[in-house]
């Protein structure tokens, strides 16, 4: 990162210190933290699902490569049946954890409530390496009642917005079934997920970890709140996030999630080693606070 980028990057660095040290930090966790645990990312066990029902693999690359993951989900389970798919979860997602040492500075970061939209069990595993009990695990279909006690106590909670893995009823996978927990076309904000995301969005920082943030049902939410309240009534939030390839799809990606309230801190493409550390000095400057 040059000049420009790195000093972006310092002020948002020092921006998060603050709600850090102040506890209100809820880690919002993507595929990439569960990829340093050796699971697969998201988009390559999609291609092991279309090998497995023996489907052409660059046509389904192409499909992805256009975000039309939902739908892909939706063809790949019509071609095979919902046994395979789920069958082939559980063979990827609940399987040993490799190394969790990344996953174990993410929930470091707080004492509270941890959002993820991954379906495995890395983060109860990192939990359980610090010697807690398990965490209290929030349904995305009940109501905002755990929600609120646990962000307002400093309680421990852990919502799967899409699902854990043994439990393939609260699989969230297809288009359908994104629509049912979402709303088709705009977030229906009376949807029981929906109001969690906005009650989380309204009363904390969101540090989103191991996330693309492009093309996600969450933005989409995000969007709307913001449409709603206006954006200087919204609380900062921030993404350690891998720079575009180009610097025009930089600014382009930098003034987006600028739209959202989302201060990204930003490491060069293809260089992840800088994620742990990032989260390292995080947690070495929170230390320095106690």
């Amino acid at each position: 990162m040059d000049d420009h980028w790195f000093g972006k990057n310092r002020a948002h660095f020092n921006a998060l210190l603050e709600p850090l040290k102040a506890r209100t930090v809820v880690p919002f966790v993507g595929a990439g933290i569960s990829s340093t645990a050796s699971l697969p990312t998201w988009t390559g066990h999609i291609l092991h699902q279309a090998r497995s029902a023996g489907m052409d693999l660059s046509y389904i690359s192409a499909r992805l490569s256009s975000g039309e993951y939902e739908a892909t989900v939706e063809e790949i389970i019509a071609a095979r049946g919902e046994g395979l798919f789920i069958q082939e979860m559980r063979d990827a997602f609940d399987s040993d954890i490799g190394d969790a040492r990344v996953a174990l500075m993410v929930v470091k970061l707080t004492k509270s409530i941890i959002v993820t939209t991954n379906y495995d069990r890395v983060l109860e595993n990192a939990l359980a390496l610090q010697g807690e009990a398990p965490a209290e695990m929030v349904t995305p279909a009940e109501d905002n009642a755990r929600i609120i006690r646990a962000q307002s106590n400093g309680q421990r909670a852990l919502l799967k917005l899409h699902g854990d893995i043994r439990t393939p009823s609260s699989y969230v996978l297809s288009k359908a079934q994104y629509d049912a927990s979402y709303g088709g076309g705009l977030p229906d904000m009376k949807l029981s997920l929906p109001r969690k995301l906005r009650h989380i969005f309204e009363h904390g920082s969101l540090l989103f970890l191991g996330c693309s943030l492009i093309g996600d049902r969450t933005l989409r939410v995000f969007e709307g709140l913001v449409a709603e309240a206006g954006l200087p009534n919204v609380p900062r939030h921030f993404a350690v996030l891998e720079a575009p390839l180009t610097e025009a799809a930089l600014v382009e990606r930098n003034a987006y999630l600028a739209s959202l309230s989302i201060n990204a801190i930003w490491y060069p493409n293809g260089s992840h080693e800088y994620l742990p550390l990032i989260l390292s000095e995080l947690l070495e400057q929170l230390s320095l606070a106690v």
